[in-house]
């Protein structure tokens, strides 16, 4: 069988060469900073919609199908809490 030649890189393309083989300490503060990071983006961003839902008014709630205490929930799901 004739050999196979690729420009993909033997090391990257390895079934241990994932993310978490033999990650270094620096690459393991790396990505939880890179982590941390994303988390504060997106609790900013719940506390933003959340406080631009909170000025919005009544008529307006109601056309989208929240109640103020469902604002909450509905920045953090993407959908109004399940009323059973």
């Amino acid at each position: 069988m004739p050999a196979q030649i690729t420009t993909n890189s033997l090391v990257a393309t390895a079934p241990h060469a994932g993310p978490t083989a033999h990650a270094s300490f620096g690459t393991f503060v790396w990505r939880w900073l890179v982590l941390s990071i994303r988390h504060i983006a997106k609790r900013r961003k719940i506390a933003r919609d959340a406080a631009l839902l909170r000025d919005y008014p009544d008529f307006m709630l109601r056309d989208i199908g929240l109640d103020r205490s469902a604002i909450e929930q509905a920045c953090q799901t993407g959908k109004p809490a399940s009323s059973n």
